[in-house]
């Protein structure tokens, strides 16, 4: 019997945490009749089907190309004519055009010399589009004419649900560290404007950075701003956080950079 394969859209974005290297990837596929249907499509009729998925230890374009891979992966087996991937991320939205390039130079660095960080996720997602041929499609994340268009309306359900399921998850860990006081302490380190290196220890990287950020935090980072997160330790409670950023800032700047692999 001959099966009927449809068109398809697949919308991704995300929410990222870039302080706790957490973040919220979302998605959801939809027959492409959806966009031939302006002014129609309600927000409880997209929700309704949105998947949700946390990731750890990630950053921004990274989990931009994670949440493509998840969707990628969860519909492989759904049978479908053609695909069309809608996104706002310069990455994963650049990748078919530097597919030429990254395969000519065997994913390899040309400033390292090195692999690139994310080669196995790229060779994963050139595979999936060999395997179906998707299209993708740039999104303005911050368009002010989303409303008029179809595409931009569904994706703006998605935005807001990247956002908000990102919140109550930070909440979350918010509510268990007040409980508990101990739990994704870190230790941190700002590279600042002067090029010095800043070593602090907190259990709320994001409330910090942003105390950093306006000028009430330490006198030192106020006076050398702008400054730039370069690494964060995770540590099991305070105490943990206290003795390592003691050892560190006992170190010459010769010795934190060596021992922070900076």
């Amino acid at each position: 019997m001959h099966t009927v394969k449809n068109d398809f859209a697949l919308f991704t974005d995300v929410s990222v945490s870039p302080g706790l290297k957490l973040g919220v990837g979302v998605y959801v596929m939809l027959p492409a009749s959806f966009l031939a249907s302006p002014g129609v499509i309600g927000r409880p009729e997209i929700t309704g089907r949105i998947k949700v998925r946390r990731f750890e230890d990630t950053s921004s374009a990274r989990l931009e190309l994670q949440t493509a891979l998840w969707a990628l992966e969860e519909n492989r087996q759904l049978p479908h004519g053609s695909l069309t991937i809608y996104s706002d991320s310069q990455c994963v939205t650049g990748l078919l055009k530097r597919k030429p390039r990254l395969l000519a130079e065997g994913f390899i660095s040309k400033k390292t010399n090195r692999q690139l960080s994310n080669a196995s996720s790229y060779r994963a997602f050139y595979e999936l589009h060999d395997e179906s041929g998707f299209h993708v499609v740039k999104m303005d994340g911050h368009s002010k004419s989303r409303a008029r268009d179809t595409a931009h309306r569904i994706f703006s359900f998605v935005d807001r649900e990247a956002r908000k399921a990102l919140n109550i998850w930070l909440n979350d860990l918010a509510g268990k560290r007040s409980e508990t006081n101990s739990g994704h302490w870190c230790v941190y380190v700002l590279r600042c404007r002067n090029n010095s290196l800043y070593i602090g220890m907190t259990n709320n990287l994001d409330k910090r950075l942003e105390k950093h950020r306006t000028g009430t935090g330490s006198k030192f980072v106020r006076s050398w701003r702008p400054f730039e997160l370069v690494k964060t330790i995770p540590c099991n409670n305070e105490g943990e956080a206290r003795r390592l950023e003691y050892d560190f800032k006992k170190l010459t700047r010769e010795k934190k950079i060596e021992a922070l692999e900076l």
